[in-house]
Order: structure tokens, then C-alpha cells, then sequence
């Protein structure tokens, strides 16, 4: 949420400042974190079957419901949308509107479809994060208790990102470009579970002097390599700073202790009741991730801030209704995550039974 308001805050986003970039490796953490709830033993084809069934799911839920959503919530703004928006909307949700186009065009270039009542979909990350689960789950039970082989695949896979970057300068359909950094990093949260990092810091308590050094520590490594090296906003566009491919080396270190940062962070943050309860019930679940990125970028802004006249809302309200919308945009989020997840589960249970 920080992130989101210190970007839409600005009327020219340009270069991001170090924190609003220190922030943003927090998406790298989702990559982390599926890395980290890795159970060895299940082999391949059971860790896919668990996996695909979760984010497929996922994905059609978002495609469909949050496209009608947002195309109603435009609507509602009385922006310029219709029904074939919404089809545009519904036909990014699988992420091909950018295959084989150049890094640097950018909407609202004619050759990109740009729904407006779908702007801020991440829908791209589900993807990623589902093909990286194939290269992941190949190798972790073999590479768990082998962490000279572990250290070579993340070679491997970086020098993979790096080589792609430097050859080539075009987007792969469902942004597969990106997977074998994202298993990168499910790799580095497979470790750091081995060795029950997570558990660790929570056991600490907030009075811990090492709860407290890690966290200022993590935090000032992270905006001093933020600083001196860049990793920009743009993770989607293979953007990891000024050195072209070469920067996702320092990138995956960046993020990586940005974890550290951000995990101290949210058990820090979690000690608040009401913070507590209403964003760890959103965060239960791939798709509540997904849903808090879309409400907090579109639905709980928009009152607020006008993005631009081509692909986002307007801030026509003015007065107490913007806080009234903003706060009910995120009540509909939080009803959604709450209840949304037995709802699907009846559905699909009559479908099994019919």
C-alpha cells in the first residue's frame, strides 16, 4: 500500500526514489515465499498437481470476476468504458498482448491493447509464478541437501536470465522470459526454510535486540544497494537496473535482502490487532495477494489521484465520498478474501457431485 500511494502520489512517476524501489523488491518476495512452503518428498508430479490446481484457479477467478468488477467500478467513475473494454480486459488476463514486442514500447503504443478497466491487473505474476513452478519443482528435491549443486543451478539460471536480456530484446508469450529468475528465487526461499529463518524471527519478540538489528540492518543494506544500483519498478519489462541483463545479479541480492527487511517489517506490523487481522485474512491466499494489489492500485486510489486520462480513473468525487469509496473499495476486498474462497469451493463441489 505504501508503494502504491508514493508512485500515484507524484503527477510524473519518473525515477522512482531508492525507498519506493526498496519496496517494490517486496513482489520478489511472493517468489520467495512459494520457495519457502516447499515440501520435499512429494516429487514433480504431485508438487504440480498441487500447484497447478491453486493458481489455475486463481486465475480464471481473477480473469473473470475481477475484469466485471473493475469494468463496473469504471463504470461507476463514468469513465469510457464498454463491452468490448471488457473483453480486452478478460483477453490480457492471459498475458499475451505483449508477445514478441520490444521492452521498451510501453501503452499506450497502438500495438498494445490497454484495457482501461483493467490496467493494474498483475494477472502477468500468476503466470510467471506458474511456469517457474515447473523449473523449480524439476530440480529442488535434488538440489534440497546439495547446496554446491543448488549454487550451480542458480548459476545456471541467472546466466540464463543474463544471456536472454543481452540477445534478445523481446517479451515471450506469458512472460516466460521471466521464469527462470522467478525459480531463482523459489530456490533462495527453499534454503532459507531449510534453515527456518521465518520461525526464527518470530520467536524473537518485539523487545529482541536481534529482532531490531536485523531489521535496521537488513533495511540499510537494502537502500544502500538500492542507491548505488538501481533495480527500477519495471520486474515485467526485465528491467533490473542500468546494466542491462548483468543487473540481475545484484537485483537478486537486492531483493533477497529486501526479504529480510520486509519480513521484520510485517511481524513487526502484525503486533497491531486490527492491521493484523484484516490484511493477514486477505493474505491467506494467492488470489487475496492478487486482489490487494488491484483494490489498493485502482479502487482505494482512484478517489484520490487522477493516473491519466488513456488508462485509469478519474478523481472526479470530491469531499468525505472519496473516503467513503476508498474505504468500501477495500471492505469489498476483504469480503471477497473472506468469503470468496468457501463460495468457489461450493461451486466446484456441485460440479463434482453433478
Amino acid at each position: 500500500m505504501i508503494l502504491h500511494i508514493g508512485i500515484v502520489v507524484k503527477s510524473d512517476v519518473g525515477e522512482p526514489s531508492p525507498i519506493i524501489q526498496a519496496l517494490y523488491l517486496g513482489l520478489i518476495s511472493f517468489f520467495i515465499i512459494s520457495g519457502y512452503f516447499f515440501k520435499p518428498g512429494r516429487g514433480f508430479r504431485e508438487n504440480m498437481r498441487r500447484r497447478i490446481k491453486v493458481l489455475f484457479y486463481a486465475l480464471v477467478t481473477a480473469s473473470v470476476c475481477l475484469s466485471v468488477i473493475c469494468f463496473l467500478w469504471c463504470l461507476l467513475w463514468g469513465q469510457p468504458t464498454n463491452l468490448d473494454d471488457l473483453a480486452l480486459c478478460l483477453e490480457r488476463a492471459f498475458n499475451l498482448e505483449r508477445s514478441f514486442l520490444d521492452f521498451d514500447i510501453r501503452a499506450p503504443d497502438p500495438r498494445i491493447p490497454w484495457a482501461i478497466c483493467g490496467f493494474s491487473a498483475g494477472y502477468y505474476f500468476l503466470w510467471v509464478l506458474l511456469f517457474a513452478c515447473v523449473i523449480f519443482y524439476a530440480v529442488a528435491d535434488r538440489i534440497r541437501e546439495n547446496r554446491k549443486l543448488g549454487l550451480l543451478v542458480i548459476a545456471v539460471l541467472l546466466g540464463v536470465t543474463v544471456a536472454y536480456r543481452e540477445l534478445f530484446s523481446f517479451s515471450l508469450p506469458f512472460n516466460l522470459n521471466l521464469c527462470p529468475l522467478a525459480a531463482v528465487f523459489m530456490i533462495i526461499g527453499m534454503y532459507l526454510a531449510k534453515h527456518e529463518v521465518v520461525e526464527k524471527i518470530e520467536s524473537t519478540g518485539l523487545k529482541s535486540g536481534r529482532l531490531w538489528m536485523l531489521f535496521l540492518g537488513s533495511m540499510a543494506a537494502t537502500l544502500a544497494m538500492v542507491f548505488l544500483l538501481p533495480p527500477s519498478i519495471d520486474f515485467d519489462f526485465m528491467n533490473f537496473g542500468k546494466y542491462g541483463g548483468y543487473s540481475a545479479i545484484p537485483y537478486t541480492v537486492e531483493a533477497t535482502c529486501a526479504f529480510f527487511m520486509l519480513i521484520c517489517l510485517c511481524f513487526i506490523l502484525s503486533k497491531i490487532p486490527l492491521i493484523s487481522t484484516l490484511f493477514s485474512e486477505i493474505g491467506k491466499h494467492t488470489l487475496g495477494i492478487l486482489l490487494l494489489h488491484l483494490f489498493v492500485a485502482k479502487m482505494i486510489l482512484a478517489p484520490f489521484f487522477t493516473f491519466g486520462s488513456d488508462v485509469s480513473l478519474a478523481s472526479d468525487f470530491i469531499g468525505p465520498m472519496r473516503y467513503v469509496l476508498a474505504v468500501a473499495s477495500l471492505a469489498i476486498c476483504y469480503l471477497i478474501c473472506a468469503y470468496g474462497p468457501t463460495v468457489l469451493k461450493r461451486l466446484t463441489t456441485k460440479k463434482e457431485k453433478t
